[in-house]
């Protein structure tokens, strides 16, 4: 019996030993893994100031047409409480997103529409400045 037990401890530790080395070998591969990874798919520079200015541009857009939306149905409720103050909060919006716009359009080389955003930005101003 002593026989069996020993036989079975020592299966047991060599096992233990196996696993042990396995897991320290699966660690490292994953480390490894991991750090290219993350180095190889860093994006370029300018992908990603280009992707941090469209994404400000839709979060900023988004907000002013939100707040615009809230004004036109008070409006049709017919309240007027703190129209100007929302009105210019949106416009604000309006123009840091146009600006974003601008800067993303720059960056990435398109100057097709640059007439188009600065009329744009241009209306944004003239509805900051209309309360």
């Amino acid at each position: 019996m002593s026989f069996v037990l020993h036989s079975i401890m020592k299966s047991c530790k060599a096992y233990k030993k196996r696993h042990h080395k396995f897991m320290k070998r699966l660690l490292l591969l994953s480390f490894i893994f991991s750090f290219f990874l993350f180095t190889l798919s860093k994006p370029v520079k300018a992908d990603n100031e280009f992707e941090t200015y469209l994404s400000d541009f839709y979060q900023k857009q988004e907000l002013a047409s939100q707040i615009l939306k809230e004004i036109e149905t008070d409006l049709k409720d017919g309240s007027r409480d703190r129209v100007c103050a929302r009105q210019r909060e949106a416009a604000s919006y309006g123009i840091e997103a146009t600006e974003s716009l601008i800067k993303a359009f720059k960056i990435s080389g398109t100057t097709t529409q640059q007439d188009n955003l600065q009329a744009g930005l241009n209306k944004w101003k003239e509805l900051r400045d209309y309360c």
